[in-house]
């Protein structure tokens, strides 16, 4: 792995941790597939701007939108909306930590579809170490709640699900988008998921703000600014440049951030087998990256 990438991974790390715990609090105000629609669509009004500032016009080509929207599908519109409705089960540092089986599912898809991401013995030992900590947390039962007992499963297969289609996207991108224009690629992303959940929203979401404070404007901003256009170019910039196994490196730091600051705002637990399973993970992704 490139000891470039790592100041981004560590800003990258940031942005998702708290973005988790921004979302958590912001589900228990909003609608959850309203929360995540305003949260696209902001971003993506914030992003044009940008763009247009930056390179004077939007993108027209079609093999970039062609290829563009379906990294949207995979990367944004499915996952995005996966994990946060996870969030209504667990804590942010649970549902973190389970986003932990992302390297290990990237590990072995990279091995088979990536030339230069090949498998090695400390690769499959870390995968398998890393893997047993994501798997003792869910037969645990881990919610990382003080009112909650045992965690609805749920919330363990809607990130499986969302890291499923992560994977997906993470290949596309770095076998057919390495060399696209990343503010191009971002903006028709994000453009692509906040259409998609803002059709699926219009079927299952509730349009009501009686009950929404300050606090959860203030998260629905900040996820959308930082947590979904700041990160999103972000992810996309560190896959292209340096590749799967740095870019899988986030799975392990978001964990943390997201533990510490969900403990210190939204009065989350550590518990003993969350500090386990942690350990677990950390020792894999240690050997994974060695």
């Amino acid at each position: 792995m490139h000891t470039k990438s790592l100041p981004y991974v560590f800003l990258l790390s940031l942005f998702w941790g708290t973005n988790v715990v921004a979302s958590r609090f912001g589900i228990g105000e909003f609608n959850p597939y309203l929360f995540i629609t305003l949260r696209l669509t902001i971003a993506v009004l914030c992003f044009v701007p940008v763009l247009l500032l930056i390179q004077g016009k939007l993108p027209t080509r079609v093999s970039l939108w062609k290829k563009a929207a379906l990294s949207g599908l995979l990367g944004v519109a499915i996952p995005m909306p996966t994990f946060i409705l996870s969030l209504q089960y667990q804590s942010s540092g649970v549902a973190s930590l389970y986003v932990t089986t992302f390297p290990v599912m990237l590990i072995i898809a990279a091995h088979y579809i990536l030339p230069d991401e090949r498998m090695t013995r400390n690769k499959a030992l870390g995968v398998t170490i890393a893997l047993c900590g994501a798997l003792f947390l869910a037969i645990k039962g881990e919610s990382g709640l003080s009112d909650i007992g045992r965690a609805n499963p749920l919330g363990f297969i809607l990130i499986i699900v969302g890291l499923m289609s992560e994977v997906c996207n993470t290949m596309f991108v770095r076998l057919h988008m390495k060399d696209e224009d990343p503010l191009q690629v971002t903006g028709i992303r994000l453009f692509t998921g906040a259409i998609i959940v803002a059709i699926v929203t219009s079927f299952f979401g509730d349009f009501s703000f009686a009950n929404v404070t300050r606090a959860g404007y203030f998260s629905l901003a900040y996820a959308a600014i930082f947590g979904a256009l700041a990160a999103q170019f972000l992810a996309f910039f560190i896959q292209g440049k340096f590749g799967a196994t740095a870019f899988s490196m986030t799975s392990f730091i978001v964990p943390v951030v997201a533990t510490l600051f969900g403990a210190l705002l939204l009065g989350e637990i550590l518990t003993w087998a969350m500090a386990v399973g942690m350990l677990l993970i950390g020792t894999g992704l240690y050997l994974v990256n060695k």
